[in-house]
């Protein structure tokens, strides 16, 4: 990938990149011996552009499973359900406050603006949605309708399990995207098992949703081209 540059736009391109953050990529294993260190940062910056774009679908796919479910318990205006309202924690402290969340989500919003909303609420508003506090308020009754095809075997399946499991995976997720979000290295993290987490949190909604999304994503390849 940096065929054809001098040494001055190499020396040049590794002071505006910094000579500290490219040291991770010199020294990290898994790639073959004489790559370059640029070529590992672009393949790197890549695979995370790749990412984004599969989390992009996996994040969609499941609030809108959620705000299905949700609609279902508390109505089609559910981020002005009172009831739903209450259900949410607001712990105090630097931990995740959901209520607030929601509340600056649907600030100015008019009444009915549900779409608006789900696209304000923040990727850990969803995975709060996964605890264990919904299971009876939400969960038992909806999981199966909102993930028909989480497997049957390898798991009970029951809608408590299955929770638990969908939360697991998110949690990762939400890690992975936040770090790189902030263009932070993920060269050890288990890349293939990240996407295959993301590819079966989109089968379990929707069989369509994944088969699509397989056509044309791009980190399997990706993976194939580490230098």
């Amino acid at each position: 990938m940096n065929k054809g540059l001098t040494l001055s736009q190499l020396d040049n391109i590794t002071g505006a990149l910094s000579a500290a953050r490219l040291v991770t990529f010199q020294t990290v294993p898994g790639f073959s011996p004489d790559a370059h260190v640029l070529d590992r940062y672009s393949w790197h910056a890549l695979m995370s552009a790749a990412f984004f774009a599969s989390l992009h679908v996996c994040e969609v796919s499941v609030r809108n499973a959620v705000d299905s479910a949700l609609a279902a318990t508390y109505g089609g205006d559910w981020p002005w359900n009172r009831n739903f309202e209450r259900s949410l924690p607001n712990p105090r402290g630097s931990h995740f406050q959901p209520q607030a969340e929601l509340l600056r989500a649907r600030d100015k919003m008019r009444v009915g603006a549900t779409g608006k909303v789900i696209a304000e609420l923040k990727f850990a508003f969803w995975c709060h949605m996964f605890t264990a506090r919904y299971q009876e308020r939400l969960w038992r009754g909806q999981m199966h309708r909102c993930f028909p095809n989480f497997p049957n075997s390898g798991f009970p399946s029951g809608p408590s399990q299955a929770r638990q499991v969908i939360h697991a995976e998110l949690e990762t997720l939400r890690r992975f995207r936040n770090r790189i979000a902030h263009h932070e290295p993920v060269l050890t993290d288990p890349l293939p098992q990240l996407q295959q987490s993301i590819q079966s949190l989109i089968r379990w909604s929707s069989l369509d949703v994944a088969d699509w999304h397989a056509t044309w994503e791009t980190v399997t390849s990706c993976l194939q081209r580490k230098p």
